[in-house]
């Protein structure tokens, strides 16, 4: 099913019946990328999952956006399907989206279901800011004659290496949407965590290495409401690798009573 909001087509999918739980994927995912926690869900639960913007089935925003845009989408959708006041079950970029809500509308979320959530600053070494400001300088001399100096001088072609850094997930991107991308990695959300006022439960892999475990130990730290349990050996992907676990888990805080 499609939910226009502007030029934005939401593709997104409804499935089970009982109270209702979103799912915000993570970036570069899609809907179906908790395809087997809503399959398992939907015994308990409406489950509507969608595809953000640029991703999945959805289409592509016209120019570079940032969490709010994502975080506005989303709050139109909410509201058009009657979900104030639902459950919702996050994983990576999805949390941010998540973070940004709730810390604006608090009630806006019954419970708030955090896996490898991303949204604080990573901790940055020397070796960093080294890579960073290269590159900065090499895509300043790319757009200069010094870029062809250096070539013909030492053989260095500036353009390329300027071209060819990055991740291959950055690469892959559309201009704007590279943009979009660097919009978002760079807002740090840790103001938020303080004004989160549902019940908050954090589910993170121990060997997660894109949002590290510390991470979620601050924001358990900072959220008012939250608890967090450590997926063993788990990835950035724990939830899928630790199913029945996250599942067991997840299950109990939905339907309980109380806090996280």
């Amino acid at each position: 099913m499609v939910f226009s909001v502007g030029e934005i087509d939401l593709f997104y999918k409804v499935i089970g019946q009982g109270p209702p739980v979103l799912m915000l994927h993570g970036w570069g995912g899609c809907a179906d990328s908790f395809a087997p926690v809503s399959q398992r869900l939907a015994n308990l639960f409406t489950v509507y999952a969608i595809d953000f913007p640029g991703h999945g089935q959805s289409s592509w925003p016209k120019e570079p956006w940032h969490v709010q845009d994502y975080a506005d989408v989303v709050r139109r959708f909410m509201r058009e399907m009657g979900l104030e006041g639902c459950y919702v079950v996050a994983h990576s970029f999805g949390c941010r989206v998540v973070l940004k809500l709730a810390s604006q509308e608090p009630a806006l979320f019954k419970k708030i279901v955090f896996t490898g959530g991303a949204g604080i600053r990573p901790k940055r070494d020397f070796a960093y800011y080294r890579r960073v400001y290269a590159y900065k300088f090499a895509k300043h001399m790319a757009k200069h004659r010094f870029g062809v100096w250096l070539y013909k001088l030492f053989g260095v072609d500036v353009k390329a290496k300027v071209e060819n850094a990055g991740s291959e997930e950055y690469k892959a991107l559309p201009e704007h949407m590279r943009r979009t991308f660097s919009n978002i990695v760079n807002e740090d959300l840790t103001p938020c965590l303080e004004k989160i006022k549902a019940p908050t439960l954090l589910l993170w892999g121990t060997e997660d290495t894109a949002t590290p475990l510390w991470m979620g130990e601050l924001m358990e730290e900072k959220i008012p409401d939250a608890g967090l349990i450590k997926l063993e050996g788990g990835s950035h992907f724990a939830y899928l690798e630790h199913l029945e676990q996250f599942l067991t888990v997840v299950i109990y805080f939905l339907t309980s009573e109380g806090k996280a």
